[in-house]
C-alpha cells in the first residue's frame, strides 16, 4: 500500500498574518520613499540631466529609498487605503521631491545667470553653443560657471546637505500627506537667488562698465583711436581675469545658499 505524500509545511513565521501585514507596511513605506527620492533626483542638477544614464538613476534612487525607509513611520490609516488614496499619497511624495530638487536647481541656475550677465559685457554673448547637459544654447562663461558650480556641489559635500534636507522633509511632511507650499516664501527665496547671482557678476559688470566709460571719454578726445578693435581684447582680458577670482570664491558663495535651503525647507513645504 502506498504511503500518502507528505504535505509541505510552512514555518510559523510565514503563516502568521502579522508577518504579512508588517511586510505590506514596509513595502508601502518603501514605495513612498522611492517616489519622493525620484522626484528629488529628477529635478536636481546633474542627476536630472538627459545624458545621465537611467540605470544609474534607478540604482541610486532605490538605494536611497532602501536606506531611508526603515526610519519612516507608517502613515495613519494606510491599512485602509484604496487605489485613489495610494495615488494621492504618491502624488504628494513626488511633489515634495520635485520641490526640493527645484530649490537646489535654482542655486545652480543663479550661477549660470551670473555667467550670462558677464558674457553680455565681455562680448561672449555673440558666441553661443549647444550645452550637452541642458540641450539648450548657452554662452561661454555661463556654461563654465554652471559646470564648476555643479562640480563644487559634489566635491564640497553639499549633496549631503540635500540628502539631509530630504530626510528632514519627512518630519515636516509625513508620508501620505500633501505639502502646504508657501508660495510667497518661494518667490522671496527666488528673488534672493537672483540678487545673489547679480552680486556674483557685479565685479565684472562694474569694471567693464568703467572701461566702457573710459574708452568713450578717450574716443571723445582722440577720434583717431580705434575703439572697436581696442575694446574687445581689453574687455575679454579683464573679464577673464576677474572670472578667475570669482571661480576661486565660488565655494564660499555656494555653501551658505545650500544651507539656507535646508533651513527654509520646513517653512516652504510645511506651511
Amino acid at each position: 500500500m502506498l504511503q500518502p505524500l507528505l504535505q509541505p509545511t510552512l514555518p510559523p513565521t510565514l503563516t502568521n498574518a502579522a508577518t504579512w501585514a508588517l511586510t505590506q507596511e514596509r513595502v508601502l513605506i518603501w514605495m513612498l520613499a522611492l517616489t519622493r527620492v525620484s522626484g528629488l533626483l529628477g529635478a536636481m542638477p546633474g542627476f536630472g540631466a538627459e545624458r545621465m544614464p537611467n540605470q544609474f538613476r534607478v540604482v541610486l534612487g532605490v538605494s536611497l529609498a532602501t536606506l531611508m525607509a526603515p526610519s519612516l513611520a507608517m502613515p495613519a490609516g494606510a491599512k485602509n487605503w484604496g487605489l485613489p488614496d495610494m495615488v494621492f499619497a504618491l502624488a504628494g511624495e513626488l511633489a515634495v521631491g520635485l520641490l526640493l530638487g527645484t530649490l537646489v536647481a535654482w542655486i545652480i541656475e543663479a550661477v549660470a545667470f551670473a555667467g550670462n550677465l558677464m558674457d553680455t559685457q565681455m562680448g561672449f554673448s555673440f558666441v553661443q553653443f549647444l550645452d550637452p547637459v541642458s540641450a539648450n544654447p548657452t554662452s561661454v562663461a555661463g556654461s563654465l560657471l554652471g559646470q564648476v558650480a555643479l562640480l563644487l556641489f559634489f566635491i564640497t559635500g553639499l549633496h549631503h546637505v540635500a540628502i539631509q534636507a530630504l530626510h528632514d522633509s519627512w518630519r515636516v511632511v509625513p508620508p501620505g500627506h500633501l505639502p502646504a507650499v508657501d508660495a510667497l516664501g518661494m518667490v522671496v527665496f527666488l528673488g534672493q537667488i537672483i540678487g545673489r547671482g547679480f552680486m556674483l557678476a557685479f565685479p565684472v559688470l562694474a569694471l567693464l562698465f568703467m572701461l566702457d566709460l573710459a574708452m568713450g571719454v578717450a574716443g571723445k578726445f582722440m577720434p583717431q583711436l580705434q575703439l572697436l578693435q581696442l575694446s574687445f581684447p581689453l574687455k575679454i582680458s579683464l573679464g577673464l581675469l576677474l572670472l578667475g577670482f570669482i571661480l576661486r570664491e565660488l565655494p564660499t558663495w555656494l555653501r551658505p545658499l545650500m544651507e539656507q535651503v535646508a533651513r527654509l525647507l520646513p517653512r516652504m513645504i510645511g506651511g
